[in-house]
């Protein structure tokens, strides 16, 4: 895949002039001078320096590129870094940045984060030892200590009953971020769609993948999506809305996967939201609703720990410092060290639901089931279809995520199923029932993580609209299910206490959705211009004043749930010291990014913690930043001071 030539060279090397225009002057002349006799490294041919860095970002984003290339040539600047930057396809780049023997390789990659309205999903995805090699602890990351505080603030029934002492704990978890610094959050994104006028109600939504899925119908926040080709967006209201037509929507990467467990990118996870549906739906406002189910409720909550699972655990082997079992390991004995020992004791699923029948476990969430919700195939939903949910996403990509909370599923009844987290959780009310819904027949029939077209099995869920087709790189279709459960029983009854206007309707009123995999931001664009597509996200920022200043296009934005950050391969020399990566770090220019690469659609993350998370996330935000700022502003003179000390210490 071609490098971006922008601040490009015809031979690929930073193009110094044009990223000095964009760091600005003021910061020119200092990073200028940190490379000169006194301050640039010591010509001993013994030192590591000028060290060389790989970076490594995913082509298709040409926003993110030109981040890379501007850390890059400000770590040149000064005189201590030779730097090289890989691209790669986003489906190739995903694949390599998630293996898990990744972290051996010593190169920083850049990517981005895409998180929840809970605090946990900004910290720990990325630096959670137990995700390591999954989203999104690229380089191995594995910091008990720092476990322990993530773990403290989410779970216990100390934080899940005091939302002040769990704030309190976030503040901690985010001093030490700041202190190791093992990531370096560049900004918060600003989503921004740009639609053309055909598309009224279009509202955006803070998590890029829940975009289409939310705008087409969410009873919650009484918003609806539909399309009038005769009249033109901007004042309309309920009274002038239009059934029919089909949608069409340019995405700039491919659908990597129909299978929601098995995959984890944006746009697979937005492909997704059109076939499935969870137990539970989220308002912008973060507020938890049920959906699937028709209503849910904490039966109980009891003071354990994981130790207390010990009498239900069993000994599994370890293997290069992990435990093997063929199943899920729902627990781990605390007390046990799988990197030390040949043998540890491990909770199995078949156990957890045997502790969790015997009354030992954190939280029982009970959920009772709408009857009558109709799967694509003409099932029934049931409770039978959420235990094998559950265990169809044993061992895959969002086990992590999943069962870092739930202990077991158990169907209660037809229409009743509890989800048991195993201690208690101050996000267990969102994380426990967080999976898309899928159809347990269909999954008897399939090997895990082929729930996809290309391996021959169309997805089926209880959503609004039906897997139609999908041709590899090119595009998906879908259309209107006609048996959809909500519009048989009416929003009223479906979404308990709906209290929105009479002619808000009982579902989606779009025919169809198409989307069009258009890589390319510049052809993306152009598509949309010529109207060949009526709305796309993700364009290069440079383009879009443009579009806001058409008559025929509306620019909508939003602050998102997600940050883009690079990450430093800290078990491999000389990162392991925390000295260069607060170099490296003071020499990311954050408002530079913001102010020149993405023109003002975004904010400098001085934290790691979005706004709309800052109520669960912080005891006082404005103390928070003034308290981390500091550490995370562009400081190249600080940074050479440090680069010296490690060289001074070979």
């Amino acid at each position: 895949m071609p490098r971006e030539k922008r601040n490009l060279s015809d031979d690929g090397t930073i193009n110094r002039r044009g990223v000095l225009s964009a760091i600005g002057a003021a910061g020119a002349v200092s990073i200028a001078g940190c490379a000169d006799e006194e301050g640039g490294p010591d010509d001993d041919e013994d030192s590591m320096f000028p060290m060389e860095i790989q970076l490594e970002v995913n082509a298709d984003n040409s926003d993110r590129v030109q981040m890379v290339e501007l850390i890059a040539a400000s770590m040149e600047e000064t005189g201590y870094f030779e730097t090289d930057i890989e691209t790669y396809e986003w489906n190739t780049y995903t694949g390599r940045v998630l293996d898990p023997e990744y972290q051996d390789n010593g190169y920083i990659p850049c990517i981005g984060l895409s998180g929840t309205f809970n605090p946990e999903s900004f910290c720990n995805a990325l630096h959670h030892s137990d995700n390591v090699g999954a989203c999104c602890n690229l380089n191995g990351i594995n910091d008990p200590e720092l476990d322990e505080m993530m773990d403290s603030a989410r779970y216990g029934v100390e934080v899940s009953d005091d939302d002040q002492l769990r704030a309190e704990r976030y503040d901690e978890v985010w001093d030490r971020l700041a202190e190791e610094r093992y990531s370096s959050i560049s900004h918060f994104d600003l989503a921004t769609a740009v639609t053309n006028t055909d598309i009224h109600g279009f509202e955006m939504w803070p998590f890029a993948e829940g975009m289409y899925s939310y705008n087409m119908f969410a009873p919650q926040d009484e918003q609806i999506m539909w399309i009038d080709r005769d009249s033109e967006a901007g004042d309309s209201d309920l009274s002038d809305l239009t059934e029919g037509g089909t949608m069409i929507c340019g995405v700039g990467a491919n659908v990597d996967s129909f299978d929601p467990p098995y995959s984890s990118d944006t746009t697979s996870t937005l492909a997704q939201g059109f076939i499935f549906e969870g137990l539970t739906t989220t308002a912008i406002d973060g507020t938890v609703y049920p959906w699937l189910a028709e209503s849910y409720e904490l039966v109980d909550v009891q003071d354990v720990d994981r130790t207390d699972y010990e009498d239900y655990m069993r000994t599994v082997e370890t293997e290069e410092g992990a435990a093997v079992a063929d199943r899920q390991i729902i627990v781990q004995h605390p007390e046990d060290n799988p990197a030390e020992e040949d043998e540890v004791r491990v909770l199995l699923p078949d156990d957890a639901l045997e502790a969790a029948q015997d009354g030992t476990f954190g939280m029982q969430y009970r959920y009772h089931l709408h009857e009558g919700v109709e799967f694509h195939n003409g099932d029934e939903l049931t409770s039978e279809d959420v235990v094998a949910t559950y265990e169809y996403a044993e061992n895959s990509l969002l086990a992590p995520q999943t069962f870092d909370s739930v202990l077991a599923v158990d169907a209660v009844d037809e229409y009743t199923v509890d989800i048991y987290a195993q201690i208690p959780d101050a996000e267990a009310e969102r994380e426990l029932p967080g999976l898309l819904i899928l159809n347990a027949n269909q999954l008897d029939e399939i090997e895990e993580g082929e729930l996809d077209p290309r391996d021959g099995n169309d997805p089926i869920g209880t959503g609004p609209y039906e897997f139609s087709e999908f041709e590899d790189e090119q595009f998906a279709e879908y259309e209107k299910f006609d048996n959809y459960w909500v519009e048989n029983v009416g929003v009223d009854e479906a979404f308990e206490g709906f209290d929105g206007p009479d002619e808000f309707p009982d579902g989606p009123v779009i025919d169809g959705f198409e989307l069009e995999i258009i890589p390319d931001d510049s052809t993306r664009s152009g598509a949309l211009q010529n109207d060949e597509i009526d709305i796309t996200t993700g364009l290069a920022t440079g383009t879009l004043d443009d579009f806001d200043a058409s008559d025929d296009f509306i620019v909508h934005g939003v602050e998102t749930g997600g940050y883009e950050y690079i990450q430093y391969p800290v078990n491999v020399e000389p990162f392991d010291d925390p000295r260069l990566r607060e170099a490296i770090n003071h020499l990311v220019p954050r408002e530079n990014i913001v102010d020149n690469v993405l023109n003002g659609y975004g904010r400098p993350a001085w934290t790691d913690l979005p706004e709309l998370a800052m109520d669960a996330g912080t005891t006082d935000a404005d103390a928070l930043e003034e308290r981390i700022r500091p550490l995370n502003e562009y400081d190249p003179e600080r940074a050479v001071e440090l680069l010296e000390e490690i060289e001074a210490d070979q």
